[in-house]
């Protein structure tokens, strides 16, 4: 008994400090990335410098609350220009439909770090890329990467993954790849054209300062991007420290449960003996003081056992959420295992001195029969015998005994409900995640054949105008037209207009996408209808929200000189721009405009093959562009948050497995202690070992069918209040995914076969069981 006690004293302490301690670091990891890297309150993105004089006159004398700045640049790049070497084979960079650019790391903000979080410094023949890229390419460090400018190629060795806090994630769409800076210099002389700067600006005037930059209409100022909008770029990598949390407060709950459980189990076994110290005299306080010593050694011993496992228990959890940000070592908050390893000894030694105090008001002969005085004239609940009579004698058993001491089994039910609650997040996350609705937030057709990216040329610059951009896709069309393919290309260019009343002053630059192809008609909306005709405009639910926008009023913005006036007709949410941008009528020509970029293309045509096997099909006869389906165009976006779902679904289940057998053990060999007498009983009167043993294991299983049942209405709720709001910190509403057979059905009956398997091992016991035990019944 003392054993099993300090086992649970041992995982209390493990699950107890590891949970709390993971937690402190997990809620605070972006904001501490964030600040190690140094990124600015607002970072303004700028194409070239023509307006650079008037931009930092503005910024010095003008710009609210602001403290300091810094001023950067980089220059994109075209990834048909990008290749790489890995193990001695060249080919094409794939930056996973993202831009590329190339950069410095001179800047004091937006400091950029290798992936153990140490500053590096790069010679002219080496380089740094993203983990994202690095992976995605399947690169590791000392492979070559080259970068091509006219006639003319610079090959670098890779000498850093590096951590990049403003553009290593995925959700940004941007990745640089780091030069020193007579290397950058050595592209910028040649080329200027492509260059895109970059003020950083701290101020503690944020909105202020956004408010008032937008009301000066720099015609180069593409976009300010603040501080809290990138850390919410990391809001799909929170989803694995969303469920560490949940995991943590789990297993603090099932730790605590089940450790007051035992410890009240255990001193009421004992209830014999302290009765006959009373009977011999023994001072009340002096029998406490014997129980607090006893379990004071024995706590000491489990909590510094399970301090000491804490600490590695902490960093492989932490691990996975770790793998896109520089976070904090849990080891650094040793303090906060020490604190939860001292509250489970303070807790044990108060749960034993609230036992031990109970026998203060019964005698000594009640305390030897185990605390009962052999009377009870209550009428107790359970399964009337003659009309079960057809039930199997250990299945009556079973079931009786659940209705009959159901608080007893409370502990349990709820440690298994809670496990079977914990193994449904992450694969209702998962299947989310892989929805025809998530890609649809992503602005693309699900429904299309397949999706294509990098078109352009090799040697050409990237498209600059839709109209640049409406060539090349013709061009792929023509292409597809000769391998016998009728295909039609629509692609998003992205552009960003300053919007505000007609009349009120404040401007407010937003993300701006217009369908450019035949395919404008997939997109849905929450209310109203679809922009169609030219004056129409649709906004996103938060915009709308934000500016006190409702459908039918009217905005105007300046496009290419020349003011615009729009009528809204529909509201939507999608996570472009985390939840913020605009969706223009087809119909407004802003083919000669200046883009910021271009989003995936939708290739739609007649085609029985699936989206992978059509990839598949078209990566081999048209070799030069980026084929992909719509999953991969929702993974290249959400970074790899899919596949460390998928990698932790089977550890978490052999984990929650490994911890329902381990307390399903325990628990069951603490019933067969206390029901000693009972089986003796049966014994006498004939039953056999086998029937015994089932009665034990049945009785297990009816518990966890009950927890099963119950976790099912609790998974629902889950689902709504904790996954939901997880998905719409990112900008958009979305319909948490259920798959049956899954949730219901193969992962539960994972965890009701080790709950069986571990009652069957544990009920073994019953074997040693003498019939002279009956002498402890009473």
């Amino acid at each position: 008994m003392n054993i099993i006690l300090f086992l649970f004293i041992t995982m209390a302490t493990v699950f107890l400090a590891s949970s709390v301690n993971n937690i402190l670091v997990v809620t605070s990891s972006v904001e501490y990335y964030m600040d190690y890297a140094n990124v600015p309150d607002v970072n303004l993105i700028v194409i070239g410098d023509s307006e650079r004089t008037e931009i930092e006159s503005w910024i010095k004398k003008n710009g609210p609350g602001v403290k300091e700045y810094d001023y950067n640049t980089l220059m994109a790049l075209i990834n048909k220009n990008i290749t790489v070497e890995k193990d001695g084979k060249d080919g094409p960079l794939d930056s996973g439909g993202g831009g590329m650019y190339l950069g410095t790391t001179d800047a004091g903000y937006c400091r950029v770090y290798d992936r153990n979080g140490a500053p590096f410094v790069l010679n002219d023949n080496e380089a740094a890329v993203s983990k994202s890229i690095m992976e995605r390419n399947g690169l590791k460090e000392g492979d070559t990467v080259t970068v091509r400018l006219g006639d003319e190629n610079r090959e670098y060795r890779i000498k850093a993954e590096t951590k990049d806090a403003a553009f290593g994630n995925e959700m940004v769409g941007m990745s640089r790849i780091l030069v020193n800076q007579d290397e950058y210099a050595h592209f910028t002389d040649k080329n200027d054209s492509d260059i895109f700067g970059l003020y950083y600006v701290d101020t503690d005037k944020v909105n202020p300062f956004i408010k008032e930059l937008n009301d000066q209409n720099f015609g180069t100022v593409i976009n300010a991007i603040t501080k809290d909008t990138y850390s919410l770029v990391y809001s799909f990598d929170m989803i694995m420290a969303a469920l560490l949390i949940l995991i943590g407060i789990c297993l603090i709950l099932i730790a605590l449960l089940l450790l007051r459980f035992t410890l009240v189990f255990t001193i009421e076994e004992d209830y014999r003996e302290i009765g006959i110290m009373k009977a011999i005299g023994m001072k009340e306080s002096a029998i406490q003081k014997i129980y607090l010593a006893k379990y004071f050694v024995l706590v000491c011993a489990g909590a510094l056992t399970g301090f000491a496992a804490s600490v590695p228990v902490s960093r492989q959890m932490v691990a996975g959420v770790s793998n896109n940000m520089i976070m904090e070592d849990s080891s650094a908050n040793l303090g906060v295992n020490i604190v939860c390893t001292l509250s489970v000894v303070f807790l044990v030694l108060l749960f034993c001195y609230k036992c031990t105090s109970r026998v203060n008001k019964i005698s000594a002969i009640a305390a030897i029969r185990g605390g009962h005085t052999g009377e009870n004239y209550r009428r107790k609940r359970g399964l009337t015998l003659h009309l079960r009579e057809k039930l199997p004698v250990p299945v009556y058993l079973g079931l009786n005994d659940i209705c009959r001491q159901t608080r007893r089994y409370l502990i349990l039910m709820i440690a298994f409900c809670l496990s079977f609650i914990l193994i449904t997040i992450p694969l209702n996350t998962l299947n989310t995640m892989r929805s025809r609705e998530m890609a649809a937030k992503f602005a693309i057709d699900p429904d299309s054949a397949v999706y294509v990216g990098g078109i352009e040329r090799p040697g050409e610059s990237s498209y600059k105008t839709g109209r640049e951009l409406e060539k090349g896709m013709k061009r792929v069309e023509e292409e597809l037209a000769e391998k016998g393919y009728d295909a039609s290309l629509t692609g998003l260019p992205i552009y960003f207009f300053s919007y505000g009343e007609p009349g009120k002053k404040g401007r407010n630059k937003i993300m701006t996408v217009q369908t450019l192809g035949e395919n404008n008609k997939y997109m849905t909306y929450i209310d109203g209808e679809a922009p169609v005709l030219q004056n129409e405009i649709a906004f996103s639910q938060k915009i709308m929200e934000e500016n006190g926008w409702e459908i039918g009023d009217k905005v105007e913005t300046e496009i290419g000189g020349e003011k615009f006036s729009f009528l809204i007709t529909g509201t939507y949410s999608d996570y472009m721009q985390l939840g913020r941008s605009a969706r223009l009528n087809p119909d407004t020509d802003l083919r000669d405009e200046a883009m910021f970029g271009w989003w995936n293309i939708m290739v739609d045509m007649e085609t029985d093959n699936s989206q992978a096997k059509t990839a598949e099909i078209l990566e081999k006869e048209l070799p030069g562009y980026d084929w992909s389906t719509a999953q991969e165009a929702v993974d290249s976006n959400v970074g790899g948050i899919q596949d460390s779902l998928h990698d932790l679904v089977m550890p978490m289940t052999a984990m929650l497995c490994g911890v329902i057998m381990l307390i399903t053990l325990l628990m069951e060999r603490l019933f067969i202690v206390r029901e000693k007498g009972e089986i003796a009983m049966m014994k006498s009167t004939g039953f056999r070992n086998g029937s015994i043993r089932s009665w034990q294991v049945l009785r297990m299983t009816g518990v966890a069918l009950v927890s099963m049942a119950a976790a099912v209405p609790l998974s629902l709720a889950s689902n709504q209040w904790v996954l939901k709001p997880i998905f719409a910190v990112m900008g958009a509403d979305v319909d948490i995914q259920v798959v049956p057979w899954q949730i219901y059905g193969v992962y539960p009956g994972i965890l009701l076969a080790g709950i069986i398997a571990a009652s069957y091992l544990a009920a073994g016991k019953i074997k040693k069981i003498d019939i002279r035990e009956l002498n402890n019944l009473e």
